[in-house]
């Protein structure tokens, strides 16, 4: 996608994936996560070349036009013909009254954005998560199945079912593991402070809060501002009042995404539940596997 806007504080000329801005007094030229700003004294002249493309050239010697990575000069290409002027007059305009200097390249600031890491949600974290953990599941199965000391069709059976009991109850398991191990590390290392509910996770809630993780927002002892991290314990209460406001929390000082509230019997007594229902299909995977052992 191709502009200009003109008439404004600032010029825009944008195309071929170099954006650059002139507001009359710096040239700002930005290019994927490069942004180069340069005042207008640096510059020396503008001009605009036969293929449509204007030209700015830096004042200085093209020698030190590789210190900053634009060259002695930079061609900006319009979407069309009076796009290009109308940044040009304005450019021109602003050099008939200032006088360059010396080694225009020694003004030339450089800032460079560093890379953004794709931020994946909860269910998208989770998703990629099963799909390392399936597929040598599945082949694990499988070859246990080759080596099984029962007839081919009932070992696929057992194992299939086998297998679908295994991530029923598995899956629940480990999110439990994982708590209770986040609980045991903020027990041993954790740090007190008071933050904010700035939110919720909402799992199996239909109206019953069975399971609600607030979303902290706490500052940390050395000042570090964390935001909407999820509790590891849920909400306790029957009133909105538990839901809102100040709250004291435990953060991990070596994984400050780590925190939490305080433990609730709620909590314990639902983590109890959970662990309880998943092992029962749990132990009907152990079963199927203990079945196929060729020993």
């Amino acid at each position: 996608m191709s502009n200009a806007i003109s008439g404004g504080p600032e010029t825009v000329l944008a195309a071929g994936g170099t954006t650059a801005r002139f507001n009359g007094a710096r040239l700002r030229i930005v290019r994927g996560r490069t942004t180069w700003s340069v005042p207008v004294r640096a510059l020396r002249s503008a001009e605009l070349t036969p293929a449509g493309v204007v030209r700015i050239t830096i004042s200085g010697a093209p020698g030190h036009a590789a210190q900053q990575g634009l060259g002695p000069a930079v061609e900006l290409q319009a979407p069309n013909a009076r796009a290009a002027a109308a940044f040009l007059e304005k450019v021109t305009a602003a050099l008939a009254r200032t006088e360059p200097v010396a080694d225009g390249h020694a003004l030339v600031r450089v800032e460079t954005q560093p890379q953004r890491q794709l931020q994946l949600g909860p269910r998208a974290q989770a998703a990629v998560r099963m799909a390392y953990v399936l597929p040598p599941y599945a082949l694990l199965l499988f070859l246990l199945g080759l080596f099984s000391p029962l007839d081919r069709g009932t070992a696929a059976e057992t194992l299939i079912v086998g297998g679908v009991l295994g991530l029923v109850g598995g899956i629940p398991l480990w999110r439990v593991f994982r708590r209770v191990r986040s609980l045991w590390l903020l027990r041993k290392r954790g740090v007190g402070v008071v933050g904010k509910v700035t939110g919720y996770v909402r799992i199996w809630d239909k109206g019953g809060r069975l399971w609600v993780f607030s979303r902290l927002t706490f500052t940390t002892v050395d000042g570090q501002r964390m935001r909407d991290i999820p509790s590891v314990v849920t909400v306790w209460g029957l009133s909105d009042q538990a839901y809102s406001g100040q709250v004291e929390l435990n953060y991990d000082p070596e994984h400050p995404t780590r925190a939490s509230r305080p433990l609730t019997v709620g909590f314990a007594f639902r983590t109890l539940l959970l662990a309880s229902a998943a092992a029962i299909p749990a132990t009907g995977f152990v079963l199927c596997v203990l079945e196929n052992l060729p020993f």
